[in-house]
């Protein structure tokens, strides 16, 4: 949330000559913005999540989510819970899987990925 994580914009700060490209989508720069949810993959994962749940208010849009995770509603407690959880789990997934493409380790399809958060949630 404090834009601390590692991504490729910030890297590209500490040494010129690191990869700064998205690897979930080989966007050309990896933001915090672009990585959570604009990315195609990221999209697709949080889309199939959370669309349904969030209805009229469903964005990609990193501020805008802030805004909706952060603030007090008129959500029901277990919406704002489901809601953060979801963020939550979904953010340490796509970052996981991100660092695993990075390292050379095998792709999971956003399907899979879905799957997962989707069962881990029900859990």
């Amino acid at each position: 949330m404090h834009g601390r994580l590692s991504t490729g914009d910030r890297m590209q700060r500490w040494n010129v000559n690191v990869d700064a490209s998205c690897v979930l989508c080989q966007e050309p720069l990896e933001t915090l913005s672009h990585l959570f949810f604009e990315c195609t993959y990221s999209m697709q994962v949080w889309e199939a999540l959370m669309k349904g749940l969030l209805e009229d208010q469903y964005t990609v849009n990193w501020e805008r989510l802030m805004s909706l995770i952060t603030r007090t509603s008129n959500w029901s407690k277990i919406k704002m819970f489901i809601t953060r959880y979801m963020f939550q789990s979904t953010i340490h997934m796509i970052w996981r899987e991100r660092n695993r493409r990075r390292h050379g380790e095998d792709f999971v399809p956003a399907t899979l990925l879905v799957q997962r958060l989707d069962k881990n949630m029900r859990n």
